[in-house]
């Protein structure tokens, strides 16, 4: 397998003032092309450091991948290193100089100093971005390509997509791009997901897998070179774990019960006490809502149960805000007020404070459908945000699992 590894460079990256896309960026783009990534390294603006890790990473890895540290200012020092670190003349290019001075020309600018240190490389280097006006380069060095790519992420991705990946398939003809499959889960431990996939590991030694925990989701990423076993082994998996699996790649769990939704011709309308809108706000999130989702209401006091869904003053002293009797009212209050084949509710507490009813997490959730009210009682861990966003996925997936039964 063809492997290499990428290096960051920037102070800005080690001193947390920057968010580091680019070695994302770069693996995603990489991997999918069927490329192994074998390490990955973020290192600041020191020409030692970037010496040594060059000498070191070459005998290792069949490329490598730098972005940052080549632009026009006195922390820009990528290209020094790697001259010194490759016993290298440094040399104007005449590639990257006619092509910066015609840009700058055309746009009616001068070129400055700094514009002139862009176009010294490495003697033997080929410049990579100048059509997009960015400053990298390409080096074979020992009959392996070293890519050096800008740190900005817009004009990196730029040239990693069009030419470093046609590049490295032109030098590795013999890498093929991986098959790629991400099934979401929900209701289900990683754990519990260890048990019943060793099998299918075993049955399928050339699969893949991780498991990325995305909360309150788990993502099964399944990576294989064969197309036909990926789709045996992902419909297994399936099978498996059939009633936690909601959706593939990108779908949300929003998107999957609005389109079972509108599959069925059903509309829906929401009553909410913890989650303050929540639920609301996720299932607004997917184009065309209002073609599913009549109307939600925050009541999130005692007198707004009791003044907008009609809950029972004597239900709520006798079994408190949090309870199956007050979830079980709100759910059948929604559904009447708004005249929808399903209502559903969710009143608990999120916490930090507990309440009479129960401890922190304490949640009762109640779906009101044409035929009965089911109301489930939970407790979940966590904290407030946390807690809010499991009671707005588990009311969603209940509904989920009702459309589709």
């Amino acid at each position: 397998m063809v492997s290499g590894e990428i290096i960051i460079i920037g102070d800005e990256i080690l001193e947390g003032e920057v968010l580091d896309t680019n070695s994302f960026d770069v693996a995603k783009t990489l991997s999918e092309a069927g490329f192994c990534i074998a390490r990955m390294l973020a290192i600041g603006d020191n020409e030692d450091v970037i010496k040594n890790v060059l000498k070191e990473a070459i005998p290792q890895y069949d490329f490598l991948i730098f972005t940052g540290g080549l632009g026009p200012t006195w922390d820009d020092k990528t290209v020094r290193a790697v001259a010194e670190a490759l016993d290298l003349p440094l040399e104007q290019n005449a590639e990257a100089y006619s092509h910066l001075q015609e840009t700058l020309a055309k746009q009616g600018k001068n070129f400055l100093g700094g514009h002139q240190k862009m176009t010294i490389l490495p003697r033997g280097a080929k410049p990579l971005g100048i059509a997009y006006r960015a400053c990298g380069f390409k080096l074979i060095y020992q009959n392996k390509p070293l890519y050096f790519l800008p740190g900005v992420p817009h004009q990196m991705r730029q040239i990693l997509k069009e030419k470093v990946v046609s590049d490295l398939r032109g030098i590795y003809p013999h890498v093929t791009a991986w098959y790629k499959k991400k099934l979401r889960l929900f209701g289900i431990s990683e754990s519990q997901i260890q048990e019943k996939i060793s099998l299918i590991l075993e049955t399928y030694p050339q699969l893949k897998m991780s498991s990325l925990p995305h909360f309150p989701e788990i993502h099964l990423i399944l990576r294989t070179p064969n197309k036909n076993t990926l789709e045996r082994a992902a419909l297994e998996i399936k099978n498996l774990f059939k009633e936690n699996i909601f959706g593939e790649g990108d779908q949300t769990l929003p998107e999957v019960v609005a389109k079972l939704l509108l599959k069925q011709g059903l509309k829906l309308a929401t009553a909410e006490s913890l989650t303050g809108g929540l639920i609301g706000h996720l299932i607004t999130q997917v184009p065309g809502s209002s073609d599913f989702f009549e109307q939600g209401a925050i009541t999130y006091s005692n007198q707004a149960k009791i003044d907008v869904l009609g809950v029972p003053l004597a239900i709520i002293r006798e079994h408190g805000a949090v309870s199956e009797p007050t979830a079980r009212y709100m759910a059948e209050g929604i559904k009447k007020i708004a005249h929808v084949d399903i209502g559903l509710a969710v009143t608990g507490y999120a916490g930090p404070t507990a309440g009479p009813e129960g401890p922190v997490g304490t949640v009762f959730i109640g779906m009101s459908t044409p035929k009965v009210t089911e109301v489930k009682k939970f407790q979940f861990e966590g904290s407030r945000t946390e807690i809010k966003l499991l009671t707005a996925f588990t009311g969603l997936d209940m509904i989920r699992r009702y459309l589709l039964s």
